[in-house]
């Protein structure tokens, strides 16, 4: 999520605390800074888009990363402080770091939370990166007419209402789409929030021959297909690609990817494609791998955001 809504969250968690927040008290102040700890990682942006997007919501949003980060910044504030209980400020950090990671997962692109055992990144595709409902309540919640705890209480609660109302929303889609291609042999269907609408959701549909990209308006549930992208069998310039270092770069930055080869002006080209954001006609992130006549790698890109925007990956 965006870091208003982590700072806007972590804000209204310490109102649990029964107090109206401030930021002269350590506890507040380490469930705030614990609520946005895990984006730390967003210095890594200083060495470039690569190695931010490779790392970001990996380790820092894993448990032992939140942990970590937690007892830093409560050993931190007991310095500043001047002592204060070290446990007590660790665990109120530490909630506001657990909320971080679950508004993280809420959304498609998830988060590695039991990394190193694991390098899957956890999604439950409800949320859109900057819901404005989720940022209106939670900014509403200090000027209820109630206790700082009771108004917390109220808010945390429509909160989930309203999570669980988009959760019935997508299941609702689920099943249309599976009506809908009942007869093509589906492996997988994944339904998303759309990129730039906040009632609109992106569904990926995978059957036997092909995936098929494309967005269901909320008030009509009618699917409109964007793009029919057919499956080539796996050659051997597809398998080396897929070896490289942007092949696996890209496999382990998505669950849901299209590759295919094409040639063209004599040169074998391997693209890879994100199939969870479809942008202005396009695929949001990329990858390129290009063969010479002979088939050695002459090339290799990882392209996110745009397709001109290209990342050199060796190996």
């Amino acid at each position: 999520m965006d870091p208003l809504t982590h700072l806007l969250v972590g804000i209204s968690v310490t109102a649990f605390s029964g107090e109206n927040f401030t930021v002269i008290n350590s506890v507040h102040l380490g469930t705030v800074l614990g609520s946005l700890a895990p984006d730390f990682d967003i210095v890594l942006q200083l060495f470039g888009h690569l190695p931010y997007l490779k790392h970001h919501r990996g380790s820092s949003h894993s448990l032992p990363g939140i942990l970590f980060s937690s007892a830093v910044i409560a050993l931190g504030l007991g310095v500043l402080f001047g002592g204060g209980s070290f446990g007590t400020i660790f665990l109120w950090t530490l909630l506001g770091s657990v909320t971080h990671v679950l508004l993280d997962v809420l959304n498609s692109y998830g988060a590695k939370i039991f990394w190193p055992l694991s390098n899957r990144s956890f999604s439950l595709n409800l949320l859109v990166l900057a819901d404005p409902i989720i940022i209106i309540l939670f900014a509403a919640t200090p000027f209820l007419p109630f206790s700082p705890a009771v108004a917390a209480r109220i808010v945390f609660l429509i909160v989930l209402a309203y999570l669980g109302a988009r959760l019935l929303m997508r299941q609702k889609i689920h099943w249309m789409l599976r009506r809908k291609y009942n007869n093509e042999k589906v492996q997988r269907i994944v339904v998303m929030p759309a990129m730039v609408s906040l009632v609109n959701w992106s569904f990926l549909v995978e059957t036997k021959d092909c995936y098929i990209v494309g967005e269901v308006p909320g008030f009509t549930l009618d699917p409109g297909v964007k793009k029919v992208l057919d499956k080539n069998p796996a050659n051997s310039l597809i398998r080396e690609a897929m070896r490289t270092k942007v092949g696996q770069l890209f496999q382990n930055f998505t669950p849901y990817f299209y590759i295919y080869h094409c040639i063209e002006e004599g040169r074998h080209i391997v693209r890879f494609c994100d199939l969870r954001y479809f942008f202005r006609e396009d695929f949001l992130h990329n990858a390129t791998v290009i063969f010479d006549e002979t088939q050695n790698i002459v090339e290799a890109v990882f392209q996110p955001y745009n397709k001109n925007t290209k990342i050199q990956i060796s190996g």
